[in-house]
């Protein structure tokens, strides 16, 4: 039978594609952990212990409070939220020389500040996010050693380092609004937003890898611009296609 396969050219190349398939889904697993730097890993466990704890006791009770609000008043927290943060998207994505994102995010921000950015005016359309560790990452900065923050949670030194120059362009010297309204306003609604992830990551067997490869993952596509992640699609397809020949 297996040489009945091998002499069928269709099967013998579909049966290719499909070990093909796994093998590179397999690889790149393997080589996404393998790109986590983590040097500080026990003191890292540390701290997410300790992250872990805060959230059971303090910000999970908050947020069961918080998901019996209506659901406009917490669309409206996200947009402001989303809005507040639009000036480190318009900044970097200056630096990173995307004329299209620059613009969109410049335009969409002036006409949604009529309503502080509770009500989103143009639902339509969508930028990218950009911060300062993306730019970073668009100039080839190593992305650093991955390290666990209490509250703020899982970065890369790159990442971090980045949050750090975006905080200044929020949070201007004499504008103290962002720290004192906003920020909370964030923690409560990303806290909302990404439930699902954290009790998932909480029901796995090992927590802490959980996040990290889970972070690793996210963060990548949120810095990786269109190019590169089409680049990176042409290129497993060539590679099928020499496969195939």
């Amino acid at each position: 039978m297996f040489n009945r396969i091998l002499n069928n050219k269709n099967i013998y190349k579909l049966f290719l594609v499909q070990l093909m398939l796994i093998l590179m889904s397999s690889c790149a697993q393997n080589s996404a952990n393998k790109e986590i730097h983590d040097p500080l890993e026990s003191m890292n466990r540390s701290v997410f212990k300790f992250n872990q704890g805060l959230d059971k006791y303090v910000f999970k009770p908050i947020n069961t409070e918080y998901e019996k609000l209506p659901e406009n008043v917490k669309k409206g927290v996200s947009n402001h939220v989303k809005w507040a943060s639009t000036p480190v998207t318009i900044v970097n994505s200056a630096i990173q020389l995307e004329a299209e994102n620059f613009s969109t995010s410049s335009i969409k921000f002036l006409l949604n500040s009529l309503t502080l950015g509770f009500y989103d005016l143009d639902p339509e359309t969508k930028y990218k996010t950009r911060d300062f560790g993306s730019s970073l990452a668009n100039y080839n900065v190593s992305s650093g050693p991955y390290i666990v923050l209490p509250i703020l949670g899982p970065r890369s030194l790159r990442h971090f380092s980045g949050n750090i120059v975006d905080q200044s362009v929020s949070n201007g010297p004499k504008n103290h609004s962002y720290n004192s309204t906003t920020l909370p306003m964030s923690i409560l609604s990303n806290r909302n937003t990404y439930s699902n992830v954290i009790e998932d990551i909480y029901n796995a067997q090992d927590p802490y890898l959980r996040a990290k490869i889970l972070y690793t993952e996210n963060r990548f596509n949120s810095i990786s611009s269109t190019k590169l992640l089409e680049q990176q699609k042409q290129d497993e397809q060539d590679e099928f296609e020499k496969l195939l020949d």
